[in-house]
């Protein structure tokens, strides 16, 4: 009798059967925990190891000697136009050399952080000590080691310690310009020419022989703006409006050089100083001041009516090109008065004081800033909006108002699209203690600095290259990522509180020394460390830092001025600013090669390398920063005449910490260079989905093997 056997389908699977179960088992144990062993050396993955299979599965290929080497973990053959060289200058040796690292540790960096601001030295002609001075960035004057074709900061008036003017009378307000072609040395205009006359200015000035002192009033709280008169993009002028001179003034003054001043007539709103301006859609805003208003007010700087240019005539194609027209100073022969420039403000109100509709309260002291923002990353709709915030100020209503609640620093946030209808900005929803915040984060405050810091190719999109970088590679992790890190930061700085606090009346500023950033004027995140306070304070914003009887100490200040301007740096310590365009980033945790004895082997041409397209061609002398001038400061100090620029570490810093302490601050606008391979992101503080796949799959690729074998 035959014996039966199990049919040939039957005894495959039976055979089948513990490889599946051995497959179970690895896939089980690979995504229970992290993959050690290296399949192809069949030792634990090193930190090299694992880097390169994350940076190879992210479409890079790795080159050494020349030579092109596969790693047989990535995407194949499919590659793009990246490359990741091994013959980098090494993160640590960076480290090492770079001058921005300061070694002195704090609580939550304890191997030092990166220098957030640089202080100048003052030059010979540097400007007194003082405070509600204004500034803006124009184009240099025609003088001596000056490029009149670049950019210069410009500083106008401000309050000072008490000084004999021109007239023999003491005084603490100032009528003197200044300017600065890199923020360090600085210049006074000393042949000061333009409407000396009795009544409107200085009218004795111009006898004196002394023309050091400006046409106008000396004043402080005024502002100073840049504005294109001809639509070509390019500002014609700069428009110096109000202030304290010494009552509140509402005269306006224009300039195309910086040396000759006209007068531009009396605004048709009320006279006013400490008020905020800004550049929005092309005009001049006006906004608030003292004493306490709220209205605003928008200027156009246009071609006077009538106008008749030698070289061509207004309603004609060829007029709007004729800037240095615009920009000729005017003296008519017959009675030896001025008719000024060729250009004019022209004003029209907005919103008026107490509008119904208008949700913020009268104030000074406050602050306006731009941002273009595109409404979407997420989407192909490149559609873009631009927006302008009113930060803060010394704000109340009327006494009479039934809204009234005292006269104090304010902390509050409002929005617009238009200029004419504004949003109060609520800060986001606590999830975690389900409550809803009464105000923003950072304290109440006046007198402040705010900036926005972007791309300078690209208007918007944020400046920081790690935040680029976190987009392009990352956003297949996270849909929202571009919202998140794509839209330009918004910057505020230092200011003071005064005015009513619970139950007491600060009658004596109380200024900061933090610094925040938010990239929708509603969610805002903390950039400084702090600790200690009184002579023990101490700060990552080195701004606050000022000697008070010859000791150095972190102070707060407030009465500063804060603008946007290009700064010098040694990206590539070559000890040369190179005025040619460099293209290199950091080699991520890539050794260098070692010779003989042991010592890392860093050739002199090594650069660094994270090669995402869209980034800006740096040049080390065109690089964009946040410029502090002056200002006053708190308890024992008192006026300064500092200049500080921001560097690398505004954008590595977040809550205190450089980069969350996973990896390193980049050179100029480079951002965090994460080394924690467990982590990416703008600051190195989001979980690297890829770091554990890339072992992973090459698990599944010996599996694989092994099932092909079965």
């Amino acid at each position: 009798m035959k014996s039966s056997s199990p049919p040939r389908k039957v005894l495959s699977s039976i055979l089948l059967l513990p490889l599946l179960l051995l497959l179970l088992f690895c896939l089980l144990s690979a995504g229970a925990q992290s993959p050690d062993i290296n399949p192809l050396t069949g030792k634990e993955f090193t930190e090299r190891e694992l880097e390169q299979l994350r940076l190879e599965r992210l479409g890079y290929r790795f080159t050494e000697n020349g030579v092109e080497v596969k790693r047989g973990f990535g995407r194949g053959n499919d590659y793009t136009q990246k490359y990741y060289k091994t013959d980098l200058l090494w993160v640590e040796d960076f480290v090492e050399k770079d001058p921005n690292i300061i070694r002195k540790p704090t609580p939550s960096n304890r191997g030092g952080g990166y220098r957030n601001w640089k202080k100048f030295d003052k030059g010979p002609t540097h400007f007194t000590k003082r405070n509600g001075h204004a500034s803006t960035v124009y184009r240099c004057p025609n003088a001596p080691g000056v490029d009149s074709n670049s950019m210069c900061l410009w500083m106008t008036g401000g309050r000072s310690e008490d000084y004999q003017g021109f007239d023999l009378e003491f005084t603490r307000r100032n009528a003197d310009v200044f300017f600065s072609a890199d923020g360090e040395t600085w210049s006074q205009i000393l042949n000061l020419q333009g409407d000396y006359v009795d009544g409107i200015g200085n009218f004795n000035a111009k006898f004196e022989g002394n023309r050091d002192v400006a046409p106008w009033y000396s004043r402080f709280g005024h502002s100073l703006n840049s504005l294109d008169a001809n639509g070509d993009g390019v500002e014609d002028a700069m428009v110096m409006v109000g202030g304290f001179s010494p009552e509140a003034s509402n005269d306006v003054w224009i300039t195309a050089d910086g040396s000759t001043w006209a007068f531009d007539g009396y605004a048709p709103f009320t006279a006013r100083a400490w008020h905020a301006t800004s550049i929005f859609r092309g005009q001049l805003y006006v906004i608030g001041g003292s004493p306490l208003t709220n209205d605003v007010w928008t200027g156009n700087l246009t071609m006077k009516s009538g106008f008749n240019c030698a070289v061509g005539v207004q309603d004609t194609p060829s007029w709007s090109t004729k800037a240095s027209c615009l920009e000729t100073y005017s003296v008519d022969p017959d009675t030896g008065f001025s008719t000024g420039y060729n250009m004019t403000m022209v004003w029209q109100q907005k919103v008026k004081h107490m509008d119904s509709a208008n949700p913020f309260s009268p104030r000074s002291g406050h602050c306006l800033i731009t941002q273009l923002r595109r409404d979407n990353w997420n989407s192909t709709d490149t559609s873009m909006t631009d927006r302008m915030f009113l930060i803060g100020g010394f704000a109340s209503w009327p006494a009479d108002d039934p809204r009234y609640d005292a006269e104090r620093s304010r902390n509050d946030i409002y929005e617009t699209l238009d200029g004419k209808n504004w949003t109060k900005l609520e800060p986001p929803f606590e999830e975690e203690t389900q409550t809803q915040p009464m105000s923003m984060p950072w304290a109440a405050r006046a007198w402040h600095g705010c900036a926005t810091l972007h791309d300078p190719q690209r208007r918007h999109v944020d400046l920081s290259e790690a935040a680029q970088y976190d987009y392009e590679y990352y956003s297949d992790f996270d849909g929202e990522i571009g919202n998140q890190v794509m839209h330009p930061k918004m910057f505020i700085v230092g200011g003071g509180y005064i005015g009513s606090k619970r139950n007491h009346v600060v009658r004596k500023m109380e200024a900061y020394v933090d610094m925040w950033y938010s990239r929708d004027g509603i969610s805002w995140t903390k950039v400084h460390y702090q600790e200690g306070k009184g002579a023990s304070l101490f700060t990552s914003q080195e701004w606050s830092q000022t000697s008070v009887e010859d000791v150095d100490v972190f102070i707060g200040k407030w009465g500063f001025s804060m603008e946007v301007f290009n700064r010098t740096e040694d990206l590539n310590l070559d000890q040369v600013e190179n005025s040619e365009p460099l293209n290199f980033d950091f080699a991520g945790t890539m050794e260098p090669n070692v010779d003989e004895l042991g010592v890392k082997e860093i050739p002199p041409y090594a650069k660094y390398w994270r090669p995402v397209s869209g980034f800006v061609n740096r040049t080390e002398q065109n690089i964009p920063g946040l410029f502090i001038i002056g200002g006053d400061t708190v308890d024992n100090g008192g006026l300064v005449n500092d200049v500080f620029s921001s560097q690398s570490g505004i954008f590595c810093e977040k809550g205190g910490e450089a980069c969350s302490n996973r990896g390193v601050c980049g050179p100029g606008v480079m951002g965090c260079i994460c080394q924690d391979l467990e982590y990416i992101g703008e600051y190195c503080d989001r979980k690297n989905e890829d770091y554990r796949s890339a072992a992973f799959v090459a698990y599944l690729g010996w599996i694989n093997v092994a099932v092909t074998i079965a």
